[in-house]
């Protein structure tokens, strides 16, 4: 029997939200009616108070303003991701379960494609790399995420943790910030020169043809969660060097 149920499944390809809108809406917000019903239905069957853990995106806020976006400043997405993500979370907090949701942002990790790897790969081939320096966020892993929840796991009554929170690596950087970095741990790592490679260009978010449009403020403010929940919470740049540590092995 269950205690917690953990709602990770998103439909996160932002450029094809724009067409695919229905599948987004679907995956996204809809189906959190369904999910929360079905906790409910089993709640009010076994006299239990089973929790649902939900995570959700930053791309529910519209970017503007230059402070970190708080867990209950008003959400106003810009694309459709952001809307359909937004949905799902009204969908949560309008049912009648114990729920914690867990906005983050800016997902990077040693598996799938992501933005990481991407960058890594072009720098193994010494490629042309531009990437915008007018977006702000904090990078984030998905192991780092994974600690969290096993941490949460640990707690014996989660359910009196319920809220909506934001979790994400500590400092904040430009996604062109990012890249150098990157680029500067290669070389580090391989001990190669760093004029042997191409150098990464900063461009505009204006310069890009792109169907989504995107925040230009990504910054969460987690103080909500650092008092919650105690785990050791790491920046950024910690987390970007493992993760390319371990793919350049």
């Amino acid at each position: 029997m269950p205690d917690v149920i953990v709602n990770a499944a998103a439909y996160t390809n932002v450029e094809k939200a724009e067409m695919e809108q229905d599948l987004a809406f679907t995956v996204n917000g809809h189906a959190l009616v369904n999910i929360c019903e079905e906790i409910d239905n089993f709640n009010r069957a076994q006299s239990r108070n089973l929790p649902l853990i939900h995570f959700s995106t930053d791309y529910v806020f519209d970017g503007n303003g230059n402070e970190p976006n708080l867990p209950f400043d008003r959400v106003n997405p810009i694309n459709i991701y952001g809307k359909s993500k937004a949905k799902g979370e009204n969908n949560i907090l309008s049912s009648n379960v114990s729920y914690l949701i867990f906005r983050t942002s800016w997902i990077v990790s040693r598996y799938r494609d992501n933005f990481v790897k991407t960058i890594l790969k072009k720098i193994e081939t010494n490629s042309e790399i531009s990437v915008v320096n007018d977006q702000y966020g904090a990078p984030t892993s998905a192991e780092f995420i994974a600690d969290f929840l096993y941490e949460l796991f640990q707690l014996e009554s989660i359910e009196s943790k319920k809220g909506l929170y934001h979790i994400c690596a500590q400092g904040e950087t430009t996604w062109y910030e990012l890249a150098d970095f990157i680029l500067k741990t290669f070389v580090e790592i391989k001990g190669v020169p760093e004029r042997a490679l191409l150098p990464i260009h900063p461009i505009a978010t204006s310069t890009l043809k792109t169907s989504a449009t995107r925040p230009r403020n990504s910054r969460l403010c987690c103080n909500s969660l650092i008092k919650t929940f105690p785990f050791e919470y790491t920046h950024w740049k910690m987390q970007i060097t493992e993760i390319v540590k371990v793919l350049l092995k």
